[in-house]
């Protein structure tokens, strides 16, 4: 880690202004990274308005949360208790090849020389068996409601890869007290004013109040506002790629005695899908949609159709967002961070994931000094970085849309036009015609995705991808830990009971 510091005898200041899960990310990975020993520390200060909502459209996660939670600090158990968490072993896509279908994107996928083109093979042959099935041993976990790691493990251990279901809300407000008893200043009040200089950086921020808020490095974390972001044009609309603007959600209830399921449902609905992610006191429902093709109301109807009369009478709010990113997040003495730098449809529970990113690539970064002009190489790297990975899990997504089987809406039909891939997902694509997915057709090495995720999506695709070979077949091993774990495992809500009592 480069030396930090104003030059002027002062640690360097730097002013987080907006709250929830991307603010508090920001500043509790700041507080790892550039306040450890050794290092000459930063003040850290975050301000947030106590008038301005939160935006939220999902609450599942992936397992890149567990070094997150790990390296700021925080237990597990604290955690789970905090945050309502559950536990999280895959995505199953309902409907997207068509009705009654399903498809699992499990976090564990095994490793073994037998596996080599197995999704080829198994793409042309009869496909009897699932195909998680052969490579993984998630789907039998969670058909046995079990959990992904045992009593014993310690915290953001086990066997297998998994992740986490969670209120953001709540998560927001438990980093926030992490923060703050470890020296974050938290301000309150409202941004009214912008001040810059000549060059465009921001030199203040004046509050409702008149209090004058001055800083070296600026984050913007205010969401699709982006208050700070001197320049509002370099927005890069990714619409035509992903066609879902709006999100309708409700909370609901659980009934007494239900059990949290271990894995987030996307069912596919008329006009996008939708989220059922279970809480340990409640389920986050909502329907991700294109009002292109449907109006709010109807969405919030068909949505209340999936759950059934038991949400009769349980308020709903849409959430209107815009796909796409900022083309330089860092500018001056300013970086965006969360949607304030660009936002993709929570399909594969990557939003926390880009902040986190975001934030550890910052520390990376990191200025020397307060200068402005001085931190423009830092930003040109910042920025190319940041806009690879965000294309990268567009790409990701975008290829759920073009290769579902399900086409029997005027949205199915658009979303899968060929028309709609971007350039390097259409080349891939035409490549996976004549072999599976392979580690070489990808060179973002910071990407969550490899080809091996690829290959569960494209298991649920219709034929027409990979090329005949020996039928796979399933390495011992894997079998033998499939029946160690189906035994050892403790159940999902009692791993959830007995690290919400511990310490």
């Amino acid at each position: 880690m480069t030396e930090t510091g104003s030059g002027a005898g002062r640690p360097l200041r730097v002013l987080i202004v907006g709250g929830g899960s991307s603010g508090w990310i920001t500043a509790a990975t700041f507080l790892q990274r550039l306040n450890a020993g050794g290092h000459p520390p930063v003040a850290i200060s975050l301000i947030e308005s106590p008038t301005t909502p939160r935006i939220g459209v999902g609450e599942a996660t992936i397992p890149t949360i567990r070094n997150l939670l790990k390296g700021v600090g925080l237990s597990e158990a604290a955690f789970l208790r905090g945050c309502e968490a559950t536990f999280k072993h895959a995505i199953r896509f309902d409907d997207w090849a068509g009705p009654g279908s399903r498809t699992l994107h499990p976090f564990h996928r095994h490793q073994s020389p037998l596996l080599d083109g197995a999704l080829g093979a198994w793409l042309a042959g009869p496909r009897a068996r699932p195909f998680d099935d052969l490579v993984s041993l998630q789907g039998d976990l969670i058909d046995r409601n079990l959990a992904p790691r045992g009593l014993s493990d310690p915290d953001y251990g086990g066997a297998i890869p998994y992740a986490y279901h969670m209120d953001a809300e709540m998560f927001g407000d438990l980093l926030a007290a992490h923060c703050a008893a470890r020296g974050v200043t938290h301000l309150r009040g409202h941004v009214t004013q912008v001040a810059r200089r000549e060059d465009g950086s921001v030199s203040a921020l004046r509050l409702e109040d008149g209090r004058l808020i001055e800083a070296d490095l600026y984050v913007d974390c205010t969401g699709f506002r982006a208050l700070l972001a001197p320049d509002q044009t370099d927005w890069i609309d990714q619409s035509d790629h992903l066609l879902c603007d709006r999100a309708v959600a409700m909370r609901v209830p659980n009934a007494e005695g239900a059990v949290p399921l271990p894995f987030t449902r996307a069912r596919a609905l008329s006009a996008g899908w939708c989220w059922d992610i279970g809480l340990q006191s409640r389920r986050g429902r909502g329907y991700v949609f294109s009002s292109r093709f449907l109006s709010d109301e109807a969405a919030e109807s068909e949505l209340r159709a999936d759950e059934g009369p038991g949400c009769a009478g349980i308020p709903a709010r849409i959430v209107r967002f815009r796909v796409g990113r900022r083309a330089a997040p860092w500018v001056g003495n300013v970086v965006c961070i969360g949607l304030s730098a660009g936002f993709l449809e929570p399909l594969e529970s990557t939003g926390l994931f880009l902040s986190d990113f975001a934030a550890r690539a910052l520390c990376e970064f990191f200025p020397r000094g307060a200068d402005p002009a001085a931190m423009a190489g830092l930003a040109w790297r910042h920025n190319q970085l940041m806009g690879e990975l965000h294309d990268t899990i567009l790409d990701f997504i975008l290829f759920h849309y073009a290769v579902a089987g399900r086409r029997d809406t005027e949205f199915w039909r658009q979303a899968g036009d060929p028309a709609r891939l971007t350039p390097q997902l259409a080349g891939l694509m035409e490549v996976w015609r004549s072999r599976p997915p392979s580690f070489a057709d990808f060179s973002q090495r910071f990407a969550p995705f490899s080809h091996q995720n690829y290959e569960f999506i494209l298991a649920g695709s219709s034929p027409g991808y990979g090329r005949a070979g020996p039928a796979p077949v399933v390495p011992p091993e894997l079998e033998f830990q499939r029946r160690k774990l189906v035994t050892s495992l403790p159940g999902h809500a009692e791993l959830i009971r007995a690290l919400s009592a511990a310490g």
